[in-house]
């Protein structure tokens, strides 16, 4: 895949490798968990590897021989293993091909996330999580700014209101990059924000919404004098167990980034721009 360098296809194979070896590390833990262990939440699962692979068509719908006009083919890997009752780990990547203006095919950040689920309950359904993801730098534009990675933490809080399942998520983002300028820019340090998503299922059927707010700190200490935010809805079908179908539409670079949360950079919003999708999603 052009731009892309060798350096980043071994840091993803690296990550791939480290997600079976954890996932190999807890199947052999399984075989030695003792029946008063197996009682406790602290119980090793047995191996379970698990994931989907979803490809999709976005457009903002501007006839293709306007200048404005965004078109992209783009495919999504996500794996994840338990490691026992209460954390998973998870490995993300994909790619696009651009059908518009810098036409070619281009990674996307990759991220391996840990997951540590119900630190805390509240109420009949509430809970509080708690999870970590380091980015992998394989998109050409982590790779121009020389991120060589960076860390989020997210604390998601989730309950019930009547059959919607609501989710309130603070986020803090710390980038580590070579260097704290690039081209003459002042890169960002900081990125602090709120994801909040509301969903809903029945049967085969599900709908939601989401919507981010945030904002960032550069390496020099100046943080934006106002917010930016986005927002984000779609509606899903499941087909079979392992087929599914979805059409989205969103402010543009915000849906990437509140379902799949490899990106971070709320620069990329452009709340003048609609961008509309249609996914297919294999899942295993």
């Amino acid at each position: 895949m052009q731009n892309t360098h060798s350096y980043c296809v071994r840091i993803a194979a690296l990550a791939i490798s480290s997600l079976f070896s954890l996932s190999s590390v807890a199947a052999v833990n399984s075989e030695q968990t003792t029946e008063e262990t197996s009682q406790n939440n602290t119980e090793v699962v047995g191996y379970k590897l698990g994931g989907s692979l979803t490809f999709g068509y976005e457009s903002n719908i501007y006839d293709k021989d306007d200048h404005r006009s965004v078109r992209n083919l783009s495919w999504d890997l996500s794996l994840n293993s338990p490691i026992n009752k209460q954390y998973k780990v998870y490995f993300v990547t994909g790619a696009y091909r651009a059908l518009e203006d810098e036409t070619g095919d281009f990674w996307n950040d990759s991220l391996i996330k840990l997951k540590r689920y119900s630190i805390y309950n509240f109420g009949e359904s509430g809970t509080i999580d708690l999870s970590g993801q380091l980015t992998i730098p394989t998109s050409e534009a982590s790779r121009d700014d020389d991120l060589q990675t960076a860390l989020r933490i997210d604390l998601p809080v989730g309950f019930k209101v009547w059959e919607a399942d609501i989710s309130v998520s603070p986020r803090i983002r710390k980038n580590f990059h070579q260097y704290k300028t690039a081209g003459g820019r002042s890169l960002t340090e900081w990125i602090y924000s709120l994801s909040m998503a509301a969903d809903y299922s029945r049967n085969k059927f599900s709908t939601g919404v989401s919507a981010l707010v945030g904002n960032t700190v550069s390496y020099q200490g100046t943080r934006r004098d106002t917010f930016d935010y986005g927002a984000s809805a779609y509606v899903e079908y499941q087909f079979t167990d392992v087929l599914s179908g979805s059409l989205s539409a969103s402010t543009s670079g915000f849906y990437t980034d509140a379902e799949r949360g490899n990106l971070g950079d709320l620069e990329l919003f452009d709340s003048d721009k609609a961008i509309f999708g249609a996914n297919i999603s294999l899942s295993f």
